[in-house]
């Protein structure tokens, strides 16, 4: 399953007509806080997760990761392109770090090469 976890509703808007012209199984959730009371893992997830959510942000999402051991692929898309989040990124390991307004093709490319590789 693709989980998609960002606020802004034109974001959200792009990203599904991405997903379903390559045919992909998707979850979309507007906050982090959602996923957690949904999330059960099945070894073949990944995560497209915005990063300045209210709430829970992204970093805080990648943060409880780090500290429940959970090992899930994280494609980061963000508006904010900042070190702090830069940072958060690197120590969590996300195996792509995009900026918005973010190429479809490219994240098609990079969830395909992902799920493929797990």
């Amino acid at each position: 399953m693709i989980y998609i976890i960002d606020d802004d509703e034109s974001g959200r808007r792009a990203f599904e007509i991405f997903l379903r012209s390559a045919d992909l199984n998707y979850k979309y959730l507007e906050s982090a806080e959602e996923f957690l009371l949904i999330f059960k893992p099945n070894g073949k997830d990944l995560i497209v997760l915005d990063l300045n959510m209210p709430g829970l942000t992204g970093c805080d999402l990648l943060k409880k990761f780090m500290k429940e051991g959970v090992h899930l692929p994280v494609i980061v898309v963000t508006g904010f392109d900042e070190l702090k989040y830069r940072e958060c990124c690197k120590e969590y390991g996300v195996i792509a770090y995009l900026r918005k307004p973010v190429d479809g093709n490219t994240l098609i490319d990079l969830i395909k090469y992902n799920l493929f590789i797990q």
